[in-house]
């Protein structure tokens, strides 16, 4: 558990966009253990029955305002009515693909969700406004990525989440709202659903399952998900972050395969890993990982969790998740 002092947003109003998504679990729960109760804004459509493995706490015990981020004067007015003092925006369309059918959607939720989140709150007197980002801005340059770089994003998802930033900045110059980008780098951890390399591997060799990769050359630096909510923590009450970008990662890179290997030597499964039996992405990117200078400097941040102890943890929560529902395929 973090050990960070959050008594100077204690008793505060602190709105968390994308609530109940994994990042967003994880904030929460983090909160919760600190006496705080936050407000979540996020969309559940109706008949949608949230899977509670996937939901840390009670849902019913915290206020939800239940509305899609796209929906401009709706989201405007309740944000509005709410009046929070901090605000943390999470929401976001994250298909990582380089499909361009995915384009408008990203450009819906990301941009335009954002830039109503940011128009509800324009003349609020706002405390601190923390928009999570992604390394995928940065496209296919070469490591360590720093934040004053130049950046070459290459998919859908990625150019949304590069506008956005721009809006957020363009926010923090024109009406002086106190804003933090933080680009985070591949996050991972309890919580998450099948759709990310590390949980997808730990899923389906725990089901006994082929693990179809490819030959897993390409490097990536992952970072477990409690250095990240430590990350949004610090910069909520971190002023010096004010109108800043921020790298949020270990700053080391590993190879698919390698991550590969360590989880299935953990679970005595490693026969079912199948390398090669997938191509690779169309310009795939060799190497990525971060300088986090910056992060350590503004923010007083680093890694509290090794990537060894964050793999045991998420083994160790999808082992008890798994073994409750057998036949379930996380997805």
């Amino acid at each position: 558990m973090s050990t960070i002092n959050l008594s100077e947003i204690s008793g505060k109003k602190i709105l968390v966009s994308g609530g109940t998504g994994f990042v967003g679990v994880n904030l929460i729960s983090a909160f919760l253990s600190n006496g705080i109760k936050p407000i979540i804004l996020d969309y559940i459509p109706k008949n949608t029955e949230i899977n509670k493995k996937f939901l840390p706490f009670d849902i019913d015990d915290l206020e939800l305002i239940n509305e899609n981020i796209t929906n401009r004067e709706e989201i405007i007015n309740k944000v509005k009515a709410v009046k929070p003092d901090y605000v943390v925006h999470l929401a976001a369309m994250t298909n990582l693909t380089k499909d361009f059918i995915h384009a408008h959607q990203s450009v819906k939720v990301n941009i335009i969700g954002t830039l109503n989140l940011l128009e509800a709150i324009q003349k609020q007197k706002i405390k601190s406004f923390v928009f999570l980002s992604s390394s995928d801005v940065y496209g296919d340059v070469q490591p360590p990525f720093c934040e004053n770089q130049q950046i070459f994003p290459a998919s859908p998802y990625s150019v949304s989440k590069a506008s956005a930033e721009m809006y957020a900045l363009m926010f923090n110059r024109v009406y002086d709202m106190p804003i933090t980008i933080l680009r985070s780098f591949n996050v991972f951890g309890k919580y998450q659903k099948a759709n990310r390399v590390i949980p997808f591997i730990i899923a389906n060799l725990l089901k006994n399952e082929d693990v179809n990769l490819s030959s897993g050359e390409q490097k990536r630096e992952f970072n477990y998900v409690d250095n990240l909510v430590d990350a949004i923590l610090l910069s909520l009450i971190t002023q010096e972050s004010n109108g800043k970008i921020i790298n949020i990662g270990s700053g080391e890179s590993i190879t698919i395969k390698e991550v590969a290997l360590i989880i299935g030597k953990k679970l005595s499964k490693e026969h079912l890993l199948k390398f090669g039996a997938i191509p690779y992405r169309k310009n795939e990117i060799w190497d990525m990982f971060c300088d986090n200078k910056q992060a350590k400097k503004i923010l007083n941040w680093k890694p509290r969790i090794s990537f060894e102890e964050g793999l045991n943890l998420t083994i160790k929560w999808f082992q008890e998740n798994l073994s409750k529902e057998k036949n379930e395929k996380l997805e």
